[in-house]
């Protein structure tokens, strides 16, 4: 990743520094944009170093979740419609009047099978959204009650662009995203690449306590029969996203490889002109990303009790989760990954740690986006000062 580091900025590299201090082994990435032209790109310790791309877990699902937002602004997909619209068999089973924007912020409550869908379909889109549009919901409709769809969001996401589209969305975003900017942020990472790919390390902290594989969480995560891969089944988040069959097949929910540029290059050039990535505009209108970024529920998680906001596919910022202004949109991943765009800021912002961090009161990637903002708002307010002296 291409080493930048601009004197506004500098701050930010120090504090990611200061973060490796804290730790042995700490290895990160991190990219920033401004006002289209990139102001940081900075890495820590050497597992993501040089040309490292990683694992972005649920990172990929903002990604998906711009797909979608193409597809808004070309017509195709309205987020008042129910989704039977587009997808006729989900109206099954009670399911008929939620809308695309309830089903993409999280509140379909169709987080997964109860003891778990055969393992050999977790990883088959098509074959696992047959499922999920015969199920009904786990909980009460009209209720703006929100749970975390970890996998089946990407497979919801998928289903809906194949039915108004033929195509699957991978394949729309490497054709109207990735390529067209040259971003290194993949959905389906070519064989080619695996000699640049790190693995995602263990998490600094185990897992502990139940986890009841008939329970939200559980359902989320289909817990109950892992994932049948050509090694054998796994069933450690970390292991998954390592193995190159995975990877290869770049699932919506959770598979996307990349580095911090290439996230927040992609977040840049969606809302604003980006020079060097040859764009002139952002690839979303200023209507686009307002409407598809517009909060559509916000609660208490079913799934893990955490205040949750979400709008059209994209995780919003919350004080628990205080990443970006109300005009922000993006999405975190189970690496302790952030990435963003904030329009209000002018900001595009890639973080990618090489695990997940455990429970912090604020994430490291939230802290260094605060400072990022903080950073351009004195810079803004220095320009204004300097503009009334003149």
């Amino acid at each position: 990743m291409q080493s930048v580091i601009t004197e506004d900025f500098a701050p930010l590299a120090q504090a990611l520094e200061a973060r490796a201090a804290e730790e042995e082994g700490y290895s990160a990435q991190l990219a920033v944009y401004h006002r289209g032209e990139l102001v940081l790109s900075h890495t820590v310790g050497e597992h993501l170093s040089g040309d490292a791309l990683t694992c972005v877990f649920s990172c990929t699902k903002g990604l998906g979740a711009l797909v979608v937002a193409l597809l808004v602004q070309d017509g195709l997909i309205d987020p008042n419609a129910p989704m039977a619209t587009y997808w006729p068999e989900f109206g099954e089973n009670g399911k008929s009047r939620l809308t695309v924007g309830e089903v993409l912020s999280h509140q379909a409550g169709v987080l997964g099978v109860p003891g778990g869908v055969p393992s050999k379909i977790l990883l088959d889109s098509a074959e696992y959204a047959k499922v999920l549009a015969s199920m009904p919901s786990v909980w009460p409709l009209g209720q703006n009650i929100v749970g975390y769809h970890a996998i089946t969001m990407g497979v919801l996401m998928e289903e809906l662009v194949r039915r108004v589209t033929g195509k699957e969305l991978k394949e729309v975003f490497e054709e109207r995203i990735r390529k067209p900017l040259g971003a290194e942020a993949y959905i389906g990472q070519d064989p080619a690449l695996e000699s640049r790919y790190r693995d995602v390390l263990p998490a600094a902290e185990a897992a502990t306590g139940f986890f009841d594989p008939f329970s939200p969480a559980g359902l989320a995560v289909n817990s109950a029969s892992g994932f049948a891969l050509e090694t054998g089944p796994v069933y450690n988040w970390h292991e998954l996203a390592n193995a190159p069959q995975v990877r290869e097949l770049g699932p919506a929910s959770m598979g996307a490889v990349a580095n911090a540029h290439g996230l927040a290059a992609i977040y840049a050039a969606s809302f604003g002109a980006v020079p060097a990535l040859g764009t002139t505009r952002g690839f979303l209108s200023a209507d686009t990303w307002s409407q598809v970024s517009t909060e559509l529920v916000y609660g208490h998680d079913r799934t893990n009790g955490l205040l949750q906001a979400f709008a059209l596919g994209f995780m919003k910022a919350t004080a628990r989760n205080n990443y970006g202004s109300i005009f922000a949109y993006g999405h975190d991943g189970a690496n302790s990954s952030l990435a963003f765009a904030d329009p209000a800021h002018q900001l595009g912002f890639g973080f990618i740690p090489s695990r997940n961090e455990g429970l912090k009161e604020t994430s490291t990637g939230v802290k260094l986006s605060q400072l990022a903002r903080q950073l351009i708002m004195q810079k803004n307010m220095a320009a204004q000062a300097a503009g009334n002296n003149a």
